[in-house]
């Protein structure tokens, strides 16, 4: 029987011996025994029937074809799919982003406390997306210096379209997702790499600091990344945090000096969004509404609503007694509809166990508008 196209002898010598190892992981497979650096030998339990296989870890050996085709074909048996469709989990991520013509970015999710789970909750991958979309678009527009220049805080048109994220695959191990950014469709500036390459490399950074005990230096990219990514990325690893799974990113690149790959710890993201919260609290925002104020008190616990002329949203605080005296030192008047220019400070947290998100606001600043 003569091999169909996708198994052709470069295709299949193609395949990167560490992307089947952590497949077969990833799978129930077990590792029993390694020969030098040369293979080894995996073993799976399966309806009272024992399977063996020896992965090849050498592609300059003469025989690597023909014992890596045997790998597909005791996983065919198993898996009880074709070949060539367990042969598409093993693709190179270079080699993707090649056939794509654009950055890939395979998501994997290795479930800990489930190992064998290789579904994902359409609810729960969705939120997870969604999230992860938000990030690409917050690190997009500070990669092109827009973030100073937005104030209504709406990112430009532009810097979506090139930030936006599709899936286009699925694969197991436990549970895999490709994402691909969108082609790009205009003359690149030649003397910077294109946004999506530079956006999948922010990211990638975040996920190897975020899995080291030290911190330290992850709190410099994200002083320098400034606050919205750094809400975006916890927002991200919140998702993550409700999944309890280790995580691992593989990124293929059109660019050949570019691409990589990066795990994160379920352990870890839950000390990353507590670190997060650490560095929110001792650098709060500041936001300052301009509007009209709906509610107010100065009793027992001095606080006030007020309306957004700018997005229509309602922001809530406690009020700072020094705010409420102006620069002559005299009372403010809070008065129901009349406008005024208020700053609070923002302290956002995310709780490290649940992913329940708190936001608490203190007025510091009452300005009325004449």
């Amino acid at each position: 029987m003569i091999p169909s196209t996708d198994l052709s002898f470069d295709n299949i010598n193609s395949i990167d011996p560490n992307s089947v190892y952590l497949y077969l992981q990833n799978g129930g497979w077990k590792e029993v025994e390694k020969i030098d650096d040369r293979a080894i030998i995996f073993m799976m339990q399966k309806n009272d029937k024992r399977y063996s296989l020896l992965l090849p870890l050498d592609q300059d050996i003469p025989d690597f074809y023909s014992r890596m085709y045997d790998v597909l074909r005791v996983l065919e048996v198993i898996e009880n799919r074709p070949k060539t469709e367990i042969l598409n989990c093993f693709k190179n991520s270079h080699q993707i982003a090649f056939e794509q013509q654009t950055e890939i970015i395979s998501l994997r999710f290795q479930f800990i406390y489930d190992q064998g789970k290789n579904k994902f909750s359409a609810k729960k991958i969705g939120l997870v997306l969604v999230s992860l979309q938000e990030l690409f678009d917050a690190v997009g527009e500070f990669e092109t210096g827009k973030e100073k220049e937005n104030t209504q805080g709406k990112i430009a048109k532009y810097i979506l379209e090139q930030t936006e994220i599709s899936v286009f695959e699925t694969f197991k191990g436990s549970f895999g997702v490709r994402l691909a950014f969108a082609r790009l469709n205009q003359q690149l500036n030649f003397l910077e790499n294109p946004l999506s390459e530079r956006i999948c490399q922010q990211f990638l950074e975040l996920i190897k600091l975020s899995n080291k005990p030290d911190k330290e230096n992850l709190k410099q990219i994200l002083l320098k990344l400034k606050k919205k990514i750094a809400s975006r990325y916890r927002k991200f690893l919140a998702e993550l945090n409700r999944d309890q799974s280790n995580f691992y990113i593989d990124w293929g690149s059109l660019n050949p000096e570019s691409g990589g790959h990066a795990y994160l710890s379920y352990e870890n993201i839950v000390t990353t969004i507590d670190f997060i919260n650490k560095m929110e609290t001792e650098n709060p925002e500041e936001i300052i509404v301009r509007g009209k104020l709906l509610s107010a008190s100065k009793s027992n616990r001095n606080y006030l609503e007020i309306l957004s002329y700018d997005n229509q949203e309602k922001y809530r605080g406690d009020i700072l007694e020094s705010a409420l005296k102006d620069e002559n030192n005299e009372d403010i008047d809070l008065t129901i509809e009349h406008e005024y220019i208020v700053t609070f400070e923002q302290i956002t947290s995310i709780h490290p166990a649940t992913g329940e998100e708190k936001i608490e606001r203190k007025v510091i600043k009452i300005e009325p508008i004449s």
